[in-house]
């Protein structure tokens, strides 16, 4: 595989592994010690400088444009992601460290945070998706009608520092506290419903075998608003659960 000039003599000849968890698109070679993304955001690296100082997230490495493809080389988060087998057996904990990491996003202070992410804005990206025909997601049938019913009930938002993407593969954990978060080329200044709706279904559907694990019968994901301290907003997680399925 051919790689940057700089980023080659960083990795040299040293073993790797392919990494297929996520959605993200670009291509994740884990090494033993840092992780190379291929296909990365510019938002990405951007968001990562920016939380250097504020999050437990990688250190940026290096990152080189070639044939205008974006190489992002970071140091390699410590613990494991949060859908690990360990902590899906564990639902209690799996939520409390959810939780926690929800909490942690929004203690961010946003001013200088230089990527934004309103609503308004996923509304423009999912319009373009479904006028191109990407937005055929399983189990959305008539994704015109669903983008007219998103523009028509679009709630107020609650402008908070958020992730983009909070599901559990972007967590990690050492099994007591957060240590680190990963994926954050949608990190920006959004809604926190929009974290909120998107931890809460990767919680149910992890916790349920959805994706290969283990179903944890009795897990209840509802406990998760408990962790928050919060009444949940039916009306919003719904709103941003549905706006997802066209993005």
């Amino acid at each position: 595989m051919k790689f940057p000039e700089k980023i080659k003599k960083i990795i040299g000849t040293r073993a790797y592994t392919e990494n297929t968890v996520g959605k993200s698109g670009a291509q994740v070679l884990c090494f033993d010690d840092m992780v190379l993304k291929i296909g990365a955001r510019e938002e990405e690296a951007a968001m990562m400088e920016w939380l250097s100082d504020r999050l437990p997230v990688p250190e940026i490495l290096a990152c080189e444009r070639e044939e205008g493809v974006l190489y992002l080389l970071m140091s390699k988060l410590k613990g494991e992601m949060l859908c690990a087998h360990i902590y899906l057996c564990r639902p209690e904990l799996l939520t409390e460290l959810l939780a926690e990491g929800l909490k942690l996003l929004w203690s961010v202070d946003p001013s200088g945070c230089p990527c934004a992410h309103a609503t308004n804005q996923k509304l423009k990206l999912a319009e373009s998706r479904v006028e191109n025909g990407l937005s055929a997601r399983e189990g959305v049938r008539a994704p015109e009608r669903l983008l007219a019913w998103l523009k028509t009930h679009q709630p107020a938002e609650r402008p908070a520092f958020t992730h983009g993407d909070c599901c559990l593969p972007n967590l990690f954990t050492d099994g007591k506290k957060i240590t680190g978060f990963l994926d954050l080329g949608a990190c920006g200044i959004a809604d926190p419903y929009q974290d909120i709706a998107l931890a809460y279904r990767s919680l149910r559907d992890n916790l349920c075998g959805k994706y290969g694990g283990i179903p944890q019968p009795g897990a209840d994901p509802e406990r998760l608003f408990q962790k928050l301290d919060i009444v949940p907003d039916r009306k919003r997680l719904r709103y941003y659960l549905l706006l997802d399925e066209l993005l």
